[in-house]
């Protein structure tokens, strides 16, 4: 089913290469948006109390390295989340060292991204420790939407393939996005961040997924920190300190620690908003 839009969904490309311990990239060469435009000209990293950990790991999870598939759309490759987690990981200096790849399309849907074959494959290609699972930022309390079917059948895809699910909880839009004068948003940030949660919680708990709760950190820097900002000017997608803050929080969720100080952090952001964003991402609950 395809939800409503504001602009143009842009096909960012499917990634088939491995996100080795490098640095993010810092443009994109195609537009990207699921809504009007996406300002790209933040610059990306030389880059828990966690969200549900992952469940029953076996023998592996102690490994020194973790492979990582994310399936999602233009908020996993903005400042390309992927790429950054696994920087993150490889500055740390400690183990598990994450290795990430993804599978992006913009604007997509879980839906798209199980009928268009691309994602059920990939998954099926390696071994992976982990397969994150991304929504379209409304797909989860969009009105008649099958996100919960396609949540569904993608984590049972992974599990299937001996890999831990876990799903990728997104943020409200800002106040002041038009999205809030439609009822099913629930009219404010707040209410917006209650609904993509428990929509993601339900299907974290449907499927033994684990959760990693971006959405909630968001919530809770925006709150002790506002003049951080986490939105670009479009009100949705992330600047490079939105990004960090849900690297942070992935590495919570998949190597099951906090994120130690001693990682890169990216331009532009400081040590003391750094340091604030690590907090926030180690006591999300």
């Amino acid at each position: 089913m395809r939800l409503p839009t504001i602009a143009l969904f842009v096909l960012c490309g499917c990634s088939t290469t491995e996100r080795a311990p490098v640095a993010p990239s810092t443009a994109f060469d195609a537009a990207v948006s699921d809504v009007a435009s996406v300002e790209t000209g933040e610059t990306g990293a030389s880059a828990d109390a966690r969200s549900d950990s992952l469940a029953e790991p076996d023998a592996d999870a102690g490994a020194s390295e973790r492979r990582v598939l994310f399936i999602g759309n233009s908020y996993t490759f903005v400042n390309d989340l992927p790429a950054m987690l696994a920087q993150l990981s490889e500055s740390s200096g400690v183990a598990p060292r994450l290795r990430t790849e993804s599978v992006t399309v913009g604007g997509a849907t879980l839906e798209d991204h199980w009928k268009g074959g691309a994602a059920p494959a990939r998954i099926d290609e390696k071994t992976w420790y982990a397969v994150v699972l991304q929504g379209q930022r409304v797909e989860p309390i969009y009105p008649g939407a099958s996100f919960v079917t396609y949540a569904q059948k993608l984590a049972e895809r992974a599990t299937a393939a001996a890999a831990r699910p876990v799903f990728y909880g997104t943020w409200a839009r800002a106040a002041g996005d038009a999205v809030f004068a439609e009822s099913w948003s629930g009219g404010t940030p707040d209410a917006m961040q209650d609904r993509l949660t428990a929509a993601y919680v339900g299907a974290a708990t449907t499927t033994k997924a684990a959760l990693a709760k971006v959405g909630e950190a968001f919530r809770s820097s925006l709150k002790e920190r506002p003049a951080l900002a986490l939105h670009q000017a479009d009100r949705s997608h992330p600047t490079v300190a939105g990004t960090y803050l849900a690297a942070c929080v992935f590495y919570g969720v998949l190597a099951e620690r906090a994120l130690p100080s001693t990682a890169t952090v990216p331009s532009g952001i400081t040590a003391d908003d750094a340091s604030h964003l690590r907090d926030v991402a180690a006591r999300v609950p």
